[in-house]
Order: C-alpha cells, then sequence, then structure tokens
C-alpha cells in the first residue's frame, strides 16, 4: 500500500508543509526579538523563544530534506537498495542498514509532528512574553 505512488504523492505534499512551519517560526522569532528590543521582555522567554524558534527551523530543514528523498525514493522504487547505500556513505553508516517504507514513513510523521511541537511552544512563550511585557 506505501509503494504506491499516490501514497507517495500525499506523503510529499504532507511534506511539504515545512513552509507553513519555517514561515510561522521566523514570524515568531522576528516578533519575539522586537518584543525584546522595543518592549520590557524577560529575557529567559526571549531565549527560550528563539530555542524553540532554532528547533523548528532544524525540523523543518528535516522536512524538507525528506521530502526531496522521498521523491527520489518514489520516482524509482526498485532501487531502495542503491538508496539506502548512498543515504548510509552520506551519514558514515556501516553495514548494511536498510529500512523500510514503513519505518521510513513513520520517521517522517515523527519529524513532522516534532516540528509542530516546536512551533506550538514557541508560539505559547511568545504569548506569554506579551502578557507579561510592558509596552
Amino acid at each position: 500500500m506505501l509503494d504506491n505512488i499516490v501514497a507517495g504523492k500525499v506523503l510529499i505534499a504532507t511534506l511539504n508543509s515545512w513552509r507553513y512551519l519555517a514561515g510561522l517560526s521566523l514570524f515568531g522569532m522576528l516578533f519575539s526579538l522586537m518584543l525584546f528590543l522595543f518592549g520590557d521582555s524577560v529575557t529567559l522567554l526571549f531565549l527560550l523563544s528563539l530555542s524553540f524558534g532554532i528547533l523548528c527551523q532544524y525540523f523543518c530543514w528535516r522536512l524538507w530534506l525528506d521530502c526531496r528523498l522521498f521523491g527520489i525514493l518514489y520516482q524509482s522504487p526498485t532501487e531502495s537498495h542503491s538508496f539506502d547505500t548512498a543515504i548510509n556513505m552520506l551519514w558514515n553508516k556501516n553495514g548494511d542498514n536498510t529500512r523500510s517504507l514503513t519505518s521510513r514513513w513513520i520517521g517522517a510523521r515523527g519529524q513532522l509532528r516534532f516540528g509542530g511541537i516546536a512551533l506550538f511552544v514557541q508560539w505559547l512563550i511568545i504569548i506569554l512574553s506579551v502578557a507579561v511585557s510592558r509596552f
């Protein structure tokens, strides 16, 4: 079921949501920076907001990479062994480290979930910063 080209297109379309996560996170970091520079924001809240923003950007990069890699994998599904060999060589992993398509989907879903959680926590901290700051 997951090796179907339609399933791959659905996954890639979903992983393309990294753009929205990245945009909202960057906006949050800029807003937090402006609040810190021009308001009376707490330094700890600013640093926490910035940290979760950077964490969200990391997950966005991973989602972008997964989106591209799944595109390659679904273009040539019979070449999964060559795909795994290239990935293992790139990340300096020894041995026959092959993964099933199901485990790849679970990993991509986890990346998307963690990116969304990082964005949510970042914005909770920003809202808390607004609540405790004095303009």
